[in-house]
This record gives C-alpha cells, structure tokens and sequence, in this order.
C-alpha cells in the first residue's frame, strides 16, 4: 500500500461523512430556507453510493489483463516507475519496441544484466484487485538469455 491508496481511502471516507452531515443537516433544518437541502441532500448520497464507490474505490485498484505468454527480443532498457516497479523495453523488430513490467527486484537485476542482449521473456496474466505500487499489467515472471 502506497501513498496513493491511502489518499484515495481518506477522500472516500471524507466523502462518506459529508454525505451523512448534509442528510442530518437537511432532516434538522427542513423548515426553512434549507427545505431543498434535503433533495440535494439525497441526491448526492445516492450520487455517492452509486458511483463515487466505482470511482474512489474500484477503478483504480482493478487490474483486467488476460493476456499471457512470451516475447523475444533485445533488452534496450530498464527504467524505474513512479510506484516502484520496474519497465523493460524490448526490441522485437526494427521499428517496435514493447514495455513489460517487473515487481519482482531479483527479474530486475537479471534484466539490467542482459541489456543489448536477446531475451525470452514470460508473463502470465493478471486480473483481480491490486495496489497501484503493483503493475497495472500482466508483470514478468520470468527471463532468460537466447543466443550467447
């Protein structure tokens, strides 16, 4: 869990306590100049219980990659993310180049070892709710130098 799973937990919950005190409020108050703070009221629970929850709590820890299997190329880079994984870059053709992902810091160091060389790299798939320190793809699982 990082920083930004933590902000994301706190705004949900702030937003929950909102909605509750303008609902009390808007029960309280109902005769007088707050009488439509009542509809506002309930419009905005239901607006927060519907589709804040898809937003603040859902979307962004939702991982869908089904894909799965093996690339060869050559390793031309591996940059640090943001969030602590890790990006390789793989040549698999003159003009293309792909970006795999790595949590795993034992892959890391064998892929900053294999830089300029063919690999075979594997991946498995990945779907189900995780961290944004996680991949948001499929990670590699495994990698392996080609020709010597």
């Amino acid at each position: 869990m990082n920083w930004l799973d933590i902000t994301l937990i706190i705004t949900n919950v702030l937003l929950f306590i909102v909605g509750i005190v303008m609902i009390i409020v808007a029960i309280i108050r109902r005769n007088d100049i707050w009488s439509n703070a009542t509809f506002l009221a309930i419009i905005y629970w239901v607006n927060y219980i519907i589709i804040a929850p898809l937003f603040l709590i859902v979307i962004p820890f939702v991982v869908l990659d089904k894909s799965s299997g093996s690339t060869i190329g050559i390793v031309t880079s591996v940059d640090k993310n943001f969030f602590g994984t890790t990006a390789i870059y793989i040549k698999t053709s003159e003009t293309t180049q792909e970006k795999y992902c790595i949590e795993d810091e034992k892959i890391v160091n064998q892929a900053k070892e294999l830089i300029g060389k063919e690999v075979k790299i594997e991946y498995g798939t990945r779907v189900g709710f995780y961290s944004t320190g996680k991949c948001g793809q499929a990670p590699v699982e495994k990698i392996e130098m080609r020709n010597e």
